[in-house]
């Protein structure tokens, strides 16, 4: 099952000033880390911070059930 995004104000805010391909790496980095480097999928709620290869770094919630992806917080734009 694909992982579904929302997006905080802040982070809305961010990536609509950021082009679409730094947009979409953004979504695809975080995609990859969370499936791809967890254990099997539990239900219940994570809420962690991750440091993706672009520089940026996420704060998020994620509905592990519903495979629902809170991004809170963007940091870090690459210079």
């Amino acid at each position: 099952m694909a992982l579904q995004f929302t997006l905080s104000q802040q982070v809305a805010r961010l990536l609509s000033g950021c082009s679409a391909t730094v947009r979409g790496r953004v979504l695809r980095e975080l995609s990859q880390r969370l499936s791809g480097s967890q254990p099997p999928p539990r239900s219940g709620l994570e809420v962690g911070v991750l440091r993706l290869p672009s520089g940026f770094q996420v704060s998020y919630r994620w509905d592990r059930q519903r495979q629902q992806v809170e991004m809170l917080d963007l940091a870090g734009a690459p210079g």
